[in-house]
C-alpha cells in the first residue's frame, strides 16, 4: 500500500470515526489511483489544520450547494448529502437513490480517495461516464484541494472535525 493510500486511510479514519475493520472491505477492491493527479492526500491532510484553505473550500462549496449539503443537518437533495464522502467507497449515501452509472461505479469497487474526488471534481465523465451529475468540473487544482478539505472536515454525521475548525 502506498504512503499517501495510508494518508487517506488515516484521514478518513480521524474524520469519520471509523476502526480500520470498517474500512477494509472498501480498501481491498479501492480501483488504481492515477499516478498524475495533481492533488495528492498530503496535501488534503495538511489543508485540513489550515483554516484559510478549508474556508476556501467552503466558498468553493457553494457550487455544490444546489445537489448537495453538509453538517449536522444535511439532507438528501438532488445529491447525496457529501458527510464523511471522503475515504468513503461511492453510492453508499442511506436512502439515495444513484444514477446507473454510478450504481455500475460503484459496483466496481470505487473509493473516494482523495484522489479519486480530485480526478471526478476535475472531470466528473472521465470518472463515472454514466453519471447524472451535470456539474462541468472545477480546473484548477487549488480550488479542488481546497473543496477537498472542506469536505474532509465532515465526519459521517456532519459534525465538524476539530483541526479544520480552529
Amino acid at each position: 500500500m502506498r504512503r499517501q493510500d495510508k494518508l487517506v486511510i488515516a484521514a478518513a479514519i480521524a474524520v469519520n470515526g471509523m476502526t480500520g475493520a470498517c474500512l477494509a472491505p472498501a480498501l481491498a477492491q479501492a480501483p488504481t489511483v492515477n499516478a498524475s493527479t495533481p492533488v495528492q492526500a498530503e496535501e488534503v491532510v495538511k489543508a485540513l489544520s489550515d483554516p484559510s484553505i478549508v474556508s476556501a473550500g467552503e466558498r468553493s462549496f457553494i457550487k455544490c450547494q444546489a445537489c448537495h449539503m453538509v453538517g449536522e443537518k444535511a439532507q438528501r437533495r438532488v445529491g447525496p448529502p457529501l458527510n464523511g464522502v471522503v475515504g468513503r467507497a461511492a453510492g453508499l449515501s442511506d436512502g439515495f437513490a444513484y444514477s446507473a452509472g454510478m450504481q455500475a461505479t460503484a459496483k466496481n469497487g470505487l473509493v473516494w480517495t482523495v484522489e479519486k474526488l480530485d480526478a471526478y471534481l476535475q472531470a466528473p465523465r472521465e470518472v463515472v461516464p454514466a453519471t447524472s451529475m451535470g456539474f462541468v468540473g472545477i480546473p484548477k487544482p487549488d480550488e479542488r484541494k481546497a473543496l477537498i478539505a472542506y469536505l474532509a472536515s465532515f465526519a459521517d454525521n456532519g459534525s465538524r472535525v476539530e483541526t479544520a475548525t480552529k
